[in-house]
């Protein structure tokens, strides 16, 4: 992963401070005790503390003077254009800093971006040659791309996208409560276009199918709408 310049600078200003506070903190007890002396049985202490300060002062001043041969190498990012600055030319993927997107990176040479719409939810989606396959960043579908001549078309596996059940289904009135037998009935008139006559008639016939040749999602409302009148019914693919 190549290294951003801030965070190296980052990196040696810690190193720094770190060396400038202990040789301060060094000297500074070195001199409390030189203070004191205690008959001079510490003056060994004290030159060891006081030449130790001096030596982390000049580490510190040393490290400090390492920001300028940190590298400075300016990467465009493709989909913000922001500026990234890196110590060294990218010869990895790296992330942006600004819209944290992760930039692709082949030989040395950062890859061109294409935009591409997602035909389920219209939302605007990148990708680049090193892209083999892309899934939408919003509704998890599969976006078909091109992804170059010669190169076979490869597609996500199924437990890693969303994928639309085509299937027709037909849904089955499988048994019904007591307590809400009235709005069940008017549910029903509405759903089936039936008088009410027809509509009891069905109920007395459970299980009954209700609807054929019907989309999951349609099957998966008027279940539920069914269930809130303590109705119960199921649905299942046509011809399974």
């Amino acid at each position: 992963m190549p290294l951003r310049r801030s965070d190296v600078i980052e990196m040696i200003g810690e190193k720094s401070i770190l060396f400038l506070v202990g040789g301060v903190v060094s000297i500074l007890v070195g001199l409390l005790f030189a203070n004191y002396n205690y008959g001079g049985y510490v003056t060994g202490l004290v030159w060891v503390l006081l030449l130790a300060g001096v030596g982390m002062i000049i580490a510190a001043l040393y490290s400090g003077t390492k920001v300028r041969e940190v590298g400075d190498c300016e990467a465009q990012c493709p989909y913000c254009n922001a500026v990234n600055r890196l110590v060294a030319a990218p010869d990895d993927d790296f992330r942006c800093s600004y819209c944290q997107r992760l930039i692709p990176v082949k030989d040395g040479e950062i890859l061109e971006v294409h935009q591409v719409r997602c035909g389920y939810c219209n939302e605007l989606n990148f990708y680049s040659e090193k892209n083999d396959v892309l899934i939408c960043e919003k509704c998890d579908h599969e976006i078909p791309i091109t992804v170059g001549e010669g190169k076979p078309v490869r597609h996500v596996p199924r437990a890693y996208t969303v994928t639309d059940d085509e299937r027709l289904y037909e849904l089955v009135l499988t048994g019904h409560g007591q307590h809400k037998q009235e709005e069940l009935i008017q549910t029903l008139q509405h759903m089936l276009a039936l008088n009410r006559n027809q509509v009891k008639q069905l109920l007395e016939e459970t299980p009954v199918t209700l609807l054929t040749g019907i989309t999951r999602k349609k099957a998966e409302m008027l279940a539920a709408q069914l269930a809130v009148n303590e109705g119960t019914a199921e649905f299942h693919p046509l011809g399974e």
